[in-house]
């Protein structure tokens, strides 16, 4: 299994199967075949394998391509990166793929055919559980093509159907935290009344020392665990309904990318306690509710881990350059919500701003025009 590339095959032409996330079963595109989980254990579905030597990327030969992500412009790789890249032999038309060393699941630049890489989710590396797509590709392109809609300022050509047809479905892996906090609040409550009779106004100042002190249970908390991944963009996309997770299964990773953890659970642990820390902070503070100020505020919490949980989430992702920056474009794979950061053409700007200018210095010339009575 070390050095074994895997394709499912479907049982009625033996062409390549791909997970639909949209119908919830195997489909083929071939012969239009579709067939559920148990279906295929039913009928005995093959799988293809084909051994393969790892290979570093200078080994690799010239006429390879690196699948992981589709970016716009070709990056060139840095000389000390070409150790991390891999070549394997693709078991449908014996062509090579070169990727990663992280990547788990991918396609053949040749063939298109889907590729499962065994090694990589195995031992330590194989996840408690994944969340299978709930959407397909077209969901994407239509949520894409949204979050486009009215933007004036967009690059050329940036919807174009060969933009579209690079949004890929990606499984990216995730540590889900259960997380104990001990929290410990002080603070000071201050009342104030007042009063009067016919000769003074009185004031009254109550103050209070405040402190409160608990436990708050979290459980699932998730990170993402790839260096790939923007953080903030990942957290944006929640929540994840995992309540319909599935125990692992390779077989849900034919048709996507799929990729093995990168940081461990001790690299996420100050992300974690730095995304729950605000919420222990306001449930502490509800002890000052009660008072009309509240001031001298010290919380402190002891965060305790003592379960994380590997897992992969689904998510729709296309990466683009522009003018030498990366944009993101990401959607939940599962309830389709959506990300993203478009570029802003410079050419685009100059053209709408001479428009605007024109239209406005032409309505000013109007009204100096009727307040001098020429008209």
């Amino acid at each position: 299994m070390e050095h074994t590339a895997l394709t499912y095959l479907c049982p009625d032409c033996m062409a390549y199967l791909r997970f639909d996330g949209k119908e919830g079963k195997w489909v083929c595109d071939y012969c239009e075949g579709k067939f559920t989980m148990e279906e295929l254990e039913q009928r005995g579905a093959q799988t293809k394998q084909d051994d393969y030597e790892v290979k570093p990327r200078a080994e690799a030969g010239e006429n390879t391509a690196d699948v992981s992500f589709q970016y716009e412009e070709n990056i060139p790789q840095p000389e000390d990166d070409l150790s991390h890249m891999r070549a394997y032999i693709c078991p449908s038309c014996g062509g090579e793929i070169v990727t990663d060393d992280v990547t788990a699941a991918t396609f053949c630049v040749f063939c298109g055919n889907p590729t499962i890489l065994p090694s990589k989710l195995e031992g330590e590396y194989r996840p408690a559980a994944i969340v299978p797509f709930e959407t397909d590709k077209e969901d994407a392109k239509k949520a894409f093509l949204n979050l486009c809609k009215g933007k004036k300022l967009l690059p050329k050509g940036y919807t174009s159907e060969q933009r579209l047809e690079k949004i890929t479905g990606v499984y990216v892996p995730f540590w889900l935290f259960d997380c104990k906090a001990d929290f410990q609040y002080h603070a000071t409550g201050e009342n104030v009344s007042t009063w009067t009779d016919t000769r003074f106004i009185y004031t009254k100042t109550d103050l209070y020392h405040i402190h409160r002190a608990g436990r708050m249970e979290f459980e699932n908390i998730p990170l993402d665990a790839s260096e790939k991944m923007q953080d903030d963009l990942m957290d944006a996309l929640e929540p994840f309904h995992l309540d319909r997770k599935q125990p692992f299964d390779m077989s849900y990773l034919s048709g996507f990318l799929a990729e093995k953890y990168t940081y461990e659970p001790k690299d996420l642990y100050d992300r974690m306690t730095t995304r729950i820390t605000p919420g222990v902070e306001n449930k502490a503070s509800e002890g000052g509710r009660g008072y009309q100020r509240v001031y001298g505020v010290k919380c402190h919490t002891d965060f305790s881990s003592d379960k994380q949980t590997y897992m992969l989430l689904p998510v729709w992702m296309l990466i683009s350059k522009y003018q030498g920056k990366d944009y993101l474009f990401a959607m939940n794979g599962q309830t389709g919500k959506i990300v993203g950061e478009l570029p802003i053409s410079s050419s685009q700007t100059a053209k709408w701003f001479g428009i605007v200018f024109i239209i406005t210095f032409l309505i000013s010339m109007i009204i100096v025009c009727l307040a001098g009575g020429v008209f």
